[in-house]
């Protein structure tokens, strides 16, 4: 039996049963819904456990999902200027064509998360945990893994402006698809911080940083390997 690739995400393939019309209707829980063309602007959406839906064009500007439970889903077209979602536990989701503004995701679970096409400025995934987790063909202007634990994640075909890793566990962190601009080692609080302090000195990054590291614009990171850091 031929050895696993230990560095590549393992994903599956999200298919989404029959689905029922949906609707922000201040329920707990979805199961088995779509939701097209809402206005969830604004929703606090706390906690909620979310099963087998599909979200599609939807707005959710401002919107909350702080300690959300979203699993088996896709999310294709969403828009938000901000979207909150701390401590949130994402697994076998599809993230498709979306385009926020800031995701707050701080202390987040995302496990087997496919991240496809989609425009965000801001990824606050600071103290997060992401295991099998991939980005193809996205452009991300900040984004911000410190303290995080990161285990076969790969940029695949994307761009990413600042890369902060301050204090992160990473294990796999595949970068050989990734166009970067800066890679940020030395725990400079990111211009749009969703937490001002979130690195621990017992997380540290194995290797030492280079000159490219270090937050000097425009170089290429070619001190930093393309595959893992």
């Amino acid at each position: 039996m031929p050895k696993r690739d230990a560095t590549t995400p393992r994903l599956t393939a999200v298919v989404l049963p029959e689905l029922d019309e949906g609707a922000f209707d201040g329920r707990g829980r979805f199961d088995g819904l779509r939701f097209v063309d809402l206005d969830g602007r604004g929703a606090q959406l706390d906690g909620v456990g979310v099963d087998e839906c599909l979200f599609e064009r939807v707005a959710l500007d401002d919107a909350r999902l702080d300690g959300a439970r979203i699993a088996d889903s896709v999310l294709d077209g969403v828009t938000a200027t901000a979207l909150r979602a701390a401590r949130a536990t994402l697994r076998d989701v599809r993230i498709e064509g979306c385009r926020i503004g800031a995701a707050e995701w701080f202390e987040a679970t995302l496990s087997r998360v496919d991240v496809v096409g989609c425009r965000i400025d801001y990824l606050g995934l600071s103290d997060a945990t992401l295991e099998d987790v991939r980005f193809t063909d996205c452009t991300i202007g900040d984004l911000d893994l410190r303290g995080a634990t990161v285990r076969r994640t790969a940029l695949v075909g994307s761009t990413v402006r600042e890369l902060s890793v301050h204090g992160a566990r990473l294990d796999a962190l595949d970068l050989r698809g990734a166009d970067l601009d800066v890679i940020d080692r030395a725990g400079r609080s990111p211009a749009r911080s969703c937490r001002p302090t979130s690195c621990r000195a017992s997380h540290r990054c194995s290797r030492k940083p280079s000159a490219s590291a270090s937050g000097e614009r425009g170089e290429d990171p070619a001190g930093m390997p393309r595959r893992l850091i």
